[in-house]
């Protein structure tokens, strides 16, 4: 099997073999990775051939076809010969093969001219690599455009790279190239039931829909039946660093962008080529294949590595604004809540992250604590507060009760004094509009992040802070980082360059583990983009709210392949103390298998008995950069409602989820079609054992042709571990975790001398049950070491049994189970 199936197709089995799990598993996961990236399988070498009029390069899955006369580019079917993209063009600075009336725009004239090189990807391995340039001898003023197009031995997917060659006596600005425009898909053959689903950022609504006209920040995807089979193809940014990326489908055909209003300078006499690059796989039919290859792909070419959040964020400003409380965001109150988050038990399962929000706004007189960040201004405006003054003593006194210290910015709105006190820090060095009214997230003066001054004092802060113990920052109103009028002290920094700028410095001052946020939601009309892959660990997604709702999990579901691969995503902070049990539970369980982390909204005073134990049930978080399918995507609803997290071929999470106002049934088949079915698509000959973790419940052992299903009430959901039965003793669930086993079993293993052996991470003086399946032999004796053990029958059925395993504090035990 050609690599990139292994690793998307089989990802999670790659993690596990059996029922081996557990909780510290980031060696694992890092050789895994290693695999990902280094395991292509040897393969037939890139030809390519030049023709009279044109160049062919192909692997055995694509043929890429140039044709020199028209300016334009096919890919066909390497197997079939079939033509899958025809027409494709090229595009810069408005420049291109039609103008806005459709006429002949004037290419044709134009010299081309291309070289063959060869290319190697971290992730695809060799290949070669064609690049064409494109110049106008009648128009003086136009420099050459140039556009790269790399096919790899292993991979179906072509990668797409732009850039300038400035021949002229001055220097040129890149606003805009489109490596593909006008490509017609299947061009003449009818696409029944095509689907788009929008490669969103952000809060940007990500939704499936019908037809063939769509426009997206980042990245489309189309499916659809041709002829009876399934079809796809999915196209959009891959590398990110001075430009956004832009994907369209329409009447005029398939196209992406790169655009920035600012544009890159290249200055006379220069090639510039840029590091944004773009993805077209038209190979791949199964949808969910190909968007998780897509996602890989970004996460290798951006070098994004998101860290695990195994921990909740308690916001210190939602806990009072939002859940009705006396405020509590100044660092003596947010000691506290780390002291409640202790006695209530909750750090016996987890760590805890305080987030402190300077968010002081202009109103007053036009001072915040913007652009100065240090103790004196956080303490002037009620942040720091004795006996925690300073930014050092707060998070000492954090992190001495096991705690994450938190902090907050804002990514573009200066005090007004700092801005009269370092003018030069500004955009165009100008602070001549200060005094103009304007809503606080709309500033008329803002910072500028390449301004070398400003970035060496901006730097050195992130040490200060790093040095005194912070570990996670969420920029509040990102937005106010893009800015389209320019005004850098970076001659050659476009919109989107100075904008990765505020991460970049961060990142390097705080260090690779750090945890950043980055909020944006996309106001003002500024683009959710996903420029910041590789930098940040968390895009927040919806706006504030701290409810539950059905299109809170939609919006990150239906970014599966990017989430937790690329970004984390989460829907702000959450309350969890006033709702039902019931509910309560859903809410954990959907975002945890949807997104990358949960905020709080409820001040650990409020926590109950109950409160701890439902939230619990999702730490710690598993650390394999892959999450759940929503598997009925494409079967015509709005909101999925079933999830699939494949831990391994054979044991698959499922999340049943009623997004209705009435209680109703939710179902999966077992097998059967994945998009057309929403199936889980499981090996219809075999049978499976289904245990429901929060009823606790042994749903049934089934045959893999059936289809699972509950009947829930409105929010509600039902979290099955589905795992193929095996010919020996086998475990099915446990009461401790929600993925049932996973992360708090670990080395689980059937020998010849008729033993089930494991290891378990057991939490002092709570009892973890775990459920077994006999398989025809009978449990006789239970031991382990470190803990007592006993065994007895489950109610459910004669074949099952339950074993207990206690200890008096947290830690790792091995047990041993025999069997006659």
């Amino acid at each position: 099997m050609w690599k990139t199936v292994v690793v998307t197709l089989s990802l999670m089995g790659m993690l596990s073999t059996g029922e081996s799990a557990g909780m510290n598993r980031d060696a694992e996961v890092k050789d895994w990775e290693n695999k990902a990236v280094t395991g292509a399988d040897a393969t037939t070498p890139v030809r390519v051939e030049e023709t009279e009029n044109g160049l062919t390069v192909s692997n055995r899955f694509v043929v890429l076809r140039f044709d020199w006369a028209n300016y334009s580019y096919s890919l066909a079917d390497a197997a079939s010969g079939e033509t899958v993209l025809a027409n494709a063009s090229m595009a810069a600075d408005g420049w291109g093969p039609k103008n806005l009336k459709g006429t002949d725009r004037r290419w044709a004239g134009c010299k081309i001219s291309h070289t063959v090189e060869a290319a190697l990807d971290p992730w695809s391995g060799q290949g070669r690599r064609v690049v064409v340039a494109l110049e106008n001898p009648r128009r003086p003023a136009v420099p050459v455009y140039l556009f790269s197009f790399s096919v790899y031995d292993g991979d179906s997917a072509v990668r797409m790279g732009f850039g300038m060659r400035n021949s002229r006596e001055f220097g040129i600005r890149l606003l805009k190239a489109e490596p593909m425009v006008g490509a017609e898909f299947l061009p003449g053959r009818p696409i029944e039931n095509a689907l788009t689903l929008n490669g969103a950022a952000g809060a940007r609504k990500t939704a499936v829909l019908k037809g063939l006209s769509r426009e997206s920040e980042n990245s489309l995807m189309l499916t659809g039946l041709v002829g009876g089979k399934r079809r796809t193809v999915v196209w959009g940014g891959l590398a990110n660093k001075e430009f956004g990326k832009w994907a369209s489908l329409g009447e005029t055909g398939m196209g992406f962008r790169a655009e920035d209003p600012v544009g890159r300078l290249v200055d006379p006499g220069q090639t510039y080529w840029s590091d944004d690059t773009f993805y077209l796989d038209v190979w791949t039919a199964d949808p969910f294949a190909a968007l998780e290859r897509y996602g890989w792909a970004m996460r290798v070419a951006n070098n994004a590595k998101p860290n695990v959040y195994d921990f909740p964020v308690l916001c210190g400003w939602s806990v009072g604004a939002m859940s009705r409380l006396p405020n509590i965001n100044n660092s003596k109150l947010l000691v506290g809540e780390l002291e409640a988050a202790n006695k209530c038990g909750f750090t016996r399962y987890t760590k805890v992250a305080i987030r402190l929000e300077p968010d002081f706004y202009c109103y007053a007189n036009g001072n915040t604590e913007q652009g100065w960040w240090d103790d004196e201004h956080w303490a002037r405006f009620g942040h720091l507060v004795p006996p925690y003054e300073t930014m050092a003593k707060w998070c000492a006194a954090l992190q001495e009760k096991g705690g994450i210290p938190y902090l907050y910015f804002q990514v573009g709105l200066p005090s007004d004094d700092y801005a009269r006190a370092f003018p030069g820090h500004m955009l165009f060095n100008d602070i001549g509009r200060l005094a103009v009214s304007h809503r606080h997230h709309e500033p008329l003066v803002g910072f500028d992040y390449t301004d070398p001054e400003f970035q060496q004092r901006t730097l050195a802060m992130w040490k200060r802070l790093r040095s005194e113990g912070v570990r996670g920052i969420k920029f509040d109103y990102p937005e106010t980082g893009w800015r389209p009028e320019g005004g850098f002290e970076n001659r050659y920094a476009t919109a989107a360059f100075a904008y990765r700028e505020t991460y970049r410095l961060c990142r390097e001052g705080l260090g690779a583990d750090a945890f950043l946020d980055e909020r944006n939601l996309g106001e003002s009309d500024r683009p959710c983009l996903d420029l910041t892959a590789g930098l940040v660990d968390t895009q927040r997604n919806w706006r504030d709210s701290n409810r539950f709702a059905p299109a809170m999990v939609t919006i990150s579901g239906l970014r599966w392949y990017k989430n937790r691969t690329v970004f984390n995503y989460f829907p702000d902070t959450k309350t969890v103390h006033d709702c039902t049990s019931e509910l309560r539970q859903s809410m954990l369980t959907m975002i945890f298998l949807t997104s990358g982390r949960i905020d709080l909204a409820t001040s650990f005073s409020r926590f109950t008995p109950e409160i701890v134990q439902d939230f619990s049930r999702i730490y710690p978080v598993y650390r394999e950069p892959f999450t759940a399918r929503p598997l009925d995507a494409f079967a015509g609803v709005t909101d999925p409602q079933v999830y699939d997290l494949e831990l391994t071929p054979d044991w698959h999470q499922v999340a049943l989820f009623n997004t209705g106002n009435e209680s109703g049934t939710v179902s999966a088949p077992l097998s059967g079609d994945r998009a057309g079915a929403g199936a889980i698509g499981l090996d219809p000959t075999a049978s499976y054992y289904v245990y429901d973790f929060w009823g606790d419940t042994f749903v049934g052992r089934l045959s893999g042709s059936a289809t699972v299903e509950q009947k829930l009430q409105p929010l509600c959901c039902a979290m099955l571990s589905v795992r193929k039965v095996q010919s020996n003793p086998q475990v099915l669930s446990t009461n401790r975790h929600v993925l049932q086993g996973w992360v708090e079993l670990a080395d689980v293993k059937w020998d010849a001398s008729k033993q089930l052996t494991g290891k378990a991470d057991l939490i002092g003086g709570e009892p973890m049950r775990i459920v077994l399946a006999g398989n025809g032999l009978k449990p006789v004796k239970a031991t382990a070491e470190g803990a007592d053990a006993t065994i007895e029958t489950h109610a459910a059925a004669a074949d099952l049994a339950i074993l207990t395993l206690r200890r008096p504090d947290n830690g790792r035990v091995s047990w041993r189970v025999e069997y006659q």
